[in-house]
């Protein structure tokens, strides 16, 4: 019996939007300020290398969150360039609260699925956040009316891992007070959202909208292209249970 639904929020709540043209450009004219003339497409370079630790596998970090400070010395170290420890945090906040200027959009149906859910389970939200931390997405959620819908969130920044790692599910269990078999985890990513849900042994909602290729390794328990259809799922597995 399904008691409680997470979901995971990029590319299932809300549409995934990129903020890397504005943050470069902003880090651009910041150097600039301080004295430190750094051609732009040198910095763009560096960013591009160094700002997303895209040369390391989740594996190799042990599923360990990268903070925004760890990116931004990151791409210093690359072009050789030092700021102040008051810099340093003045640009991590500009660069984190930078979403509240371009919010990205609810997907369609999201704010009628949760609706039609929400009395009848526990919601949840279990979220990996790149440079954005969760404060600032409670915020965009807050703004789009959904944040209430949730009796817990939990995001990457916050507890230190990242999705698949078994943590990020075990904590909205423990605080939903559900157990893994009566849960059902909504995702878009094989690899994060279905893998960490099923090594979790919660049911697993994979959102293929895109029509992704399916794994062979990776199994969900259902396949959607609509995130309404989870109310029918949900429903439907509880009635043959």
């Amino acid at each position: 019996m399904i008691q409680a639904i997470t979901f995971d929020l990029w590319n299932t709540l809300i549409t995934n939007k990129s903020h890397s043209e504005q943050r470069v450009q902003f880090f651009f004219e910041f150097l600039q300020e301080r004295e430190i003339f750094i051609p732009f497409d040198e910095l763009k370079d560096a960013y591009d290398k160094k700002f997303h630790f895209s040369e390391v596998t989740f594996e190799e970090i042990k599923f360990r969150h990268i903070y925004t400070v760890d990116r931004i010395l990151n791409v210093l170290n690359e072009i050789k360039a030092e700021i102040s420890k008051t810099d340093l945090d003045h640009l991590k906040q500009d660069f984190e609260s930078m979403m509240l200027q371009d919010p990205p959009q609810l997907k369609d149906g999201v704010k009628k699925t949760l609706e039609e859910l929400v009395s009848s389970y526990q919601i949840g939200l279990i979220s990996n956040t790149g440079v954005t931390p969760g404060r600032i997405l409670s915020k965009v959620l807050d703004s789009h009316e959904i944040l209430d819908f949730f009796d817990v969130t939990v995001f990457s920044d916050e507890s230190g891992l990242f999705k698949p790692h078994p943590k990020m599910f075990k904590i909205p269990l423990k605080k939903l007070k559900c157990k893994a078999q009566n849960t059902i985890h909504v995702g878009d990513i094989l690899e994060t959202d279905i893998k960490g849900a099923n090594d979790c042994k919660m049911y697993s909602v994979w959102i293929n909208d895109s029509n992704k290729s399916k794994s062979v390794n990776i199994q969900p328990d259902y396949e959607i292209q609509q995130i309404y259809e989870v109310v029918k799922i949900v429903s439907n597995h509880n009635e043959e249970k």
